[in-house]
């Protein structure tokens, strides 16, 4: 637990109220990733809104919830009726507040949660003066920050780990850590039979929670790819710039290589994860995300229909059409001038994973891209973007189980129907029949489609590759990453 939010927390409520109701002039808790990390710390849920839309929450969710807290964002608290005041504890909070001995509350007020947090864990005796805040938090800005990766036996690391799903962002970031630990030290095949028993409890979450995570709320946060484009269609107001980056293929350890790199360059980033799309393919998942919704088996992939995609959403947002840019590749960058809602699109980590065997070289590719990659990332927050990053599928080292015989290749839906470790079909007898061939518990079954939930892959027995299609943990746990400089 982050003692950093642990003592927002503190500031924000009380022991005896189960209800805060807290006025944020300095807009800090505004910051979802701020609030998503209080709640994973302290399970205090937040909710913001004018008092009418707190009035209709409590009634309809706070009475109906005994054992939940619950902190009210508010701006004018004392606009909210007396009874709901009389539940609760009310208070008025600063994110200075917690740094009593700094001087400068304008400064730190200005300042990202992350560097925020590593501030918070310098010793501060004595009083800190406006010089040496803005000095400390320089220092903090430009070193890099790659302790957070360093494990020194990924093997007993990844042995010792237990799950906890409730905590999905956290335990994906620490599990893909130790995956990341495991590549540099090249013991990745050490590593698989533990990586497999942490698979098989990602699959039981799975069962439990990827149907609820497609039609979750979007408000807070999205849980899918296909819940992004709601999220930030109601998180960012028309006239603001908001830029959304899709990095094909990109499992959630390569994000943390490209995270060193935007350290290096002082772009502190907000860091959570979601699911994709199943099965875990470009066609589906991808779409999903531009499409903002289900996708459709039928959607012929490539960046001209993406680019429609992109952009009917957003102007059935009631934003202009100049005000829409696409762009596919990040080697050409230029964005227009009326731009408000960019996305772009880099292919590159997807077409050299297809290319490779071994997650070493993948690696050493992802090291050299994610240099080039962040001077794209910073050309698009210099230009005044808010900046999200994610991906529409991970990746996977698999291993070849055995391939299809002809009779079940025939019974596939025409396009993209066969992957090494996805099978779509247009007819659900079918799939029921290659079920009744095979053990369906080793499949994840989603409308007609199937995604082997293993390592495995349809191949001959002894090919290996990286791949992706299926619902494995690697696969199908991927970044949604906040940037905001």
């Amino acid at each position: 637990m982050s003692l950093f939010y642990q003592r927002i927390a503190e500031k924000i409520s009380v022991s005896y109220r189960r209800l805060s109701i807290v006025r944020n002039p300095d807009g800090f808790l505004q910051d979802e990733a701020v609030r998503r990390a209080v709640t994973a710390a302290t399970g205090i849920i937040f909710i913001s809104g004018s008092p009418l839309a707190l009035r209709l929450h409590y009634e309809l969710h706070y009475k109906s919830s005994p054992e939940t807290k619950f902190c009210y964002l508010c701006d004018t608290p004392d606009d909210i009726l007396p009874d709901i005041l009389a539940e609760a504890w009310v208070s008025t909070f600063y994110i200075a507040d917690i740094f009593p001995n700094y001087q400068n509350r304008s400064l730190l007020s200005a300042e990202p949660a992350g560097i925020l947090e590593r501030l918070f864990a310098q010793p501060a005796a004595g009083f800190i003066s406006a010089s040496e805040t803005a000095l400390r938090i320089q220092q903090l800005k430009t070193a890099p920050q790659t302790e957070t990766k360093r494990v020194d036996d990924p093997v007993a690391a990844l042995s010792s780990y237990e799950p906890d799903w409730g905590s999905f962002a956290a335990t994906t970031a620490e599990i893909s850590k130790i995956v990341l630990a495991a590549i540099e030290q090249d013991v990745y095949p050490e590593i698989e039979p533990e990586l497999r028993r942490i698979n098989a409890s990602f699959q039981s979450y799975l069962d439990a929670s990827y149907t609820g995570a497609l039609v979750s709320s979007p408000i807070l946060a999205p849980r899918s790819v296909n819940r992004i484009l709601p999220h930030l269609a109601h998180k960012h107001r028309a006239d603001e710039k908001v830029a959304l980056v899709v990095v094909d293929g990109m499992a959630y350890w390569q994000y943390l290589v490209l995270k060193d790199a935007l350290t290096l360059h002082a772009i502190p980033s907000s860091d959570s994860a979601i699911l994709a799309y199943l099965p875990s393919i470009t066609m589906l998942s991808r779409q999903a995300i531009f499409k903002g919704d289900f996708p459709d088996l039928d959607h012929k992939q490539n960046p001209v229909n993406e680019e429609k995609l992109w952009r009917t959403f957003w102007t059935s947002q009631g934003i202009t059409d100049a005000d829409i840019q696409y762009i596919y590749g990040e080697n050409e960058l230029e964005i227009y001038g009326t731009t408000r809602r960019l996305a772009l699109v880099s292919v590159t980590t997807d077409e050299v994973m297809h290319a490779v065997a071994d997650p070493c070289l993948l690696h050493a590719f992802t090291n050299a891209w994610a240099e080039k990659f962040t001077a794209a990332v910073q050309k698009i927050l210099d230009a005044g973007f808010t900046v999200y990053i994610t991906t529409d599928h991970g990746n996977l080292s698999s291993h070849g189980t055995g391939v299809l015989t002809p009779q079940e290749k025939t019974h596939l839906f025409k396009d993209s129907s066969r992957g090494k470790r996805h099978l779509l079909y247009s007819d659900h007898a079918l799939m029921a029949t290659f079920l009744q061939a095979h053990n369906p518990a080793d499949y994840y079954a989603h409308g007609d489609n199937l995604s082997i939930r293993s390592d495995g892959a349809f191949a001959r027995p002894g090919k290996d590759m990286i791949t992706h299609g299926g619902a494995h943990f690697l696969e199908v746990a991927i970044p949604f990453i906040t940037l905001n400089q």
